[in-house]
Order: C-alpha cells, then structure tokens, then sequence
C-alpha cells in the first residue's frame, strides 16, 4: 500500500530488522551485488516443471555457444519473462547465441531448424557488459515473439538492509543494486522521473514529510514540496515535466498539479475525503486516484479541468487502493484490493468493467507496477511476518506463477517503480 495512507492501511511501518551498523551493511549487499553478478550462478532463477498449456505456449530455445560467464543472467531473463523457457538443443525451437565481440558489444545469432541453420543475426551494445547482455535479450523477444522487452529497464525500490528503508537501485532482474540514499530516517514513495537520471521521492530527512527528488548523476537532492502539513508523493507526466503531488496543506491529502518540479502547484481536489497514489495513463491526459470519499478506498478518475472525481467500480473488493495504469492498454490498470482476508494484486479492465485477481498465493499481494511492454507486472509480496520483496508476474498466461527476483539477504523490499529508457 501507498505510505502516503499509512494511516488508514497500516501496511507499510518502518521495521528495523537489522542490527549491524549502517555502512557495514551497505558494503555487504554492494559485495552481494558483485557476487550475484555476470559470473555467477547466483543470479539464475530456478523453476520447477512447467506443467500443461503453459509449456505449449512457450518458446523453447537453448543457448547454443552463449560464453559461460553471461549465461546466468539470461538465463534468469528467460526464466521470468513467461514467453520463453531454456530447452535442451535437441528440444528446443530455436538457438540462441550470445557472443561477446568487443568492449561490451554483443552478437546473438538466432538458428532454427534440424539441423539448426542460422537465420538471423542481432547485436547489442551498453554502458557496461551487464546492460548489454541485457539489451541484447530484448532484441532477442523482440525477433522471437514481435513483441517488445523490458530487460533493459532500471527500478527504483526500498529496501531496509541497512536498518532503515532506503532507496536503491537496480537493473530490470536485480541481478545488481546499489543504495542511493543513507539519511537513516523515514524514505517512501520513490518514483522515477521522466530522463531516468532522477528520483521524486518523500523523507522526512528534515524532521518533516517533504517531497524531493534526487539527481542521479550530480546527486543534488532538490526539495520539491515543503508546504504546510504532510507533502506525500510526487509523480511526473510521462508525456511532460508535469507533476501530480499530494499534499495535505489545506488539511486532508488532496492532488494537486505543477506545471514543472519548480513550479507552484494548483490545487486539483477538493474533498473532505483523502486523496493518495495518483497514476498517469500513457498519453498524459489521464490521472487515477485512490480517495475514501465514500467512507472506505476506492480508485478514481479525477478530471484536470475540474478535480471531479469519477469512481471506478472494481465490483471485487470494498477497499482497492494503489492503481497502476497499463503502459501499453489504456483500458487497463493494476490495483490493490483486500480479497479473503488479506491483499492481492488484481487487474480492471474499461473495456469490458470488470476485475481480475492476478495473484492468489497465501501472501499478501501489493503495490503493482507495470513494466514497459505492459505484460509484465512487478510486485510486492509480503509474508505473515512482515518481510516484503520484489515480484515480477507475466499477465499474458494465467498459469504462470509470480517469481522472486531476489532472496532475503536483500532485506526487505517493496514500492517497486519501472522505468525503460526512451
């Protein structure tokens, strides 16, 4: 659940699990993130049998003369994207060479047939040998399935490994993080901004909740909202520099708008009612809301002209919070709901005005988050106990099963935020 409604859902609660001092934690999940690296097997995902129609719908391929030393990390590509799955040469459909040529550039020859002949060539290159391979895997869905991939993209997250939860970063599969913040105080809601060099974020690094955002490169950390009463979240425009915040500066959290992060934000709602996690459609013109206007939450649209607020029956749960509209389909959006005692992940579609639970393990489901090619759904999965982590869900196959992207000695992470480059 959105911080910015602590209050009201009682999810999120700061939690010190860890008792080693901060930067000796810091440098242990830096080594962690070495040691999960191109290299090692660490980072390979492993699945039990794929049973039934799921399998028959999948590609079956084998890495052919792929190097050694980055066949972890695609095979953990392969392993969480639900379209593909590793087969032995003589089973598979298709094989798959990755070749490293020079620097970090790479080759993938695509063959198929029996005896395998080469029918394609693709190359790829990055920042580094880890974007590349990277890169490279979306090439490789994007010749295979027609469809786009979204390995290349970065996440932004919490994480309280180092006792309080701190933003990190990581690339798609979290194969390799890094902290961005060490203020040892209360940090939510990070979102990335609209370059990908940047971070909306809320802390109260200054005794209050303030909005700031953070620059990557020159790591200046500018405050964005410091009004009156709790300033909560900021989320940008994906087709502009502007900017849908919450603030409670008239006393109850409501939306409000900037033209731009510097600008003087307008005051959008005006309900009794509270306001949280506000959600962009794809083209900009749209923004969802979750409010408890008619007593428990509910999701909405609100107008930009007007801050009317239009509800959106779900017609699955009395409380749903948390939307994240589709990327890819504007008739669709993900959203948190509480289902049989607990809360999953569930999808509503315009088109047809009804919901879908996507998740349905024994562990509470929340905070979704669609990655670029609006197939894939990252989430946080949290235990009877507390701990949370990073999911990741193919929505094209109701057989497939969520995947965890990383183990405990990540600490607990949750509000996951995608970003693809371009």
């Amino acid at each position: 659940m959105d911080v910015d409604r602590i209050g009201s859902c009682g999810i999120l609660s700061a939690r010190i699990i860890a008792t080693t001092a901060r930067m000796g934690l810091l440098i242990f999940f830096l080594a962690l993130c070495v040691r999960q690296g191109l290299g090692q097997g660490a980072s390979t995902i492993i699945l039990g049998p794929i049973e039934g129609e799921l399998e028959k719908k999948q590609i079956a391929l084998d890495l052919g003369t792929t190097s050694q030393s980055i066949v972890p990390i695609i095979s953990k590509a392969i392993a969480v994207h639900g379209g593909l799955r590793l087969a032995s040469p003589k089973q598979s459909q298709v094989s798959c060479s990755f070749s490293l040529i020079d620097g970090n550039r790479i080759s993938v020859g695509l063959s198929k047939g029996n005896p395998k002949q080469k029918v394609k060539e693709l190359s790829a290159d990055g920042s580094s040998l880890e974007a590349s391979v990277l890169s490279a895997c979306d090439r490789m869905v994007e010749a295979l399935l027609g469809t786009p991939g979204f390995f290349s993209g970065q996440l932004c997250f919490l994480s309280n490994l180092s006792g309080k939860k701190e933003i990190f970063t990581s690339n798609s599969l979290m194969t390799s993080a890094r902290p961005q913040t060490s203020y040892g105080k209360i940090t939510f809601n990070p979102s990335w901004d609209n370059t990908g060099r940047g971070i909306f974020f809320t802390s109260n690094r200054k005794v209050f909740n303030n909005v700031y955002h953070l620059d990557l490169t020159s790591r200046k950390v500018s405050t964005i909202a410091n009004y009156r009463g709790n300033n909560l979240r900021a989320v940008q425009n994906p087709r502009s520099s502007q900017i849908a915040l919450i603030l409670s500066t008239t006393g109850n959290p409501e939306v409000w708008l900037a033209a731009n992060p510097q600008a003087k934000p307008q005051r959008l709602t005006r309900n009794k009612s509270n306001e949280s996690g506000p959600s962009w459609s794809a083209d900009g013109r749209r923004l969802i809301i979750t409010s408890d206007s008619r007593g428990k939450p509910q999701i909405y649209e609100v107008s930009l002209s007007t801050g009317r607020l239009s509800r959106i029956a779900t017609n699955i749960s009395s409380h749903c919070t948390e939307a994240s509209w589709n990327p890819k389909d504007g008739n669709r959006f993900a959203f948190t709901a509480a289902v049989g005692g607990g809360f999953q992940v569930c999808e509503y579609s315009f088109a047809t005005r009804t919901s879908k639970i996507l998740t349905k393990g024994p562990r509470d489901g929340m905070q979704p988050f669609w990655a670029n090619d609006g197939r894939h759904l990252y989430f946080t999965e949290r235990s009877a106990s507390g701990h949370t982590r990073i999911m990741i869900l193919d929505t094209e196959f109701d057989e497939a099963r969520p995947i965890a992207l990383h183990d405990s000695n990540f600490g607990s992470c949750s509000q996951v935020s995608f970003r693809y480059p371009g």
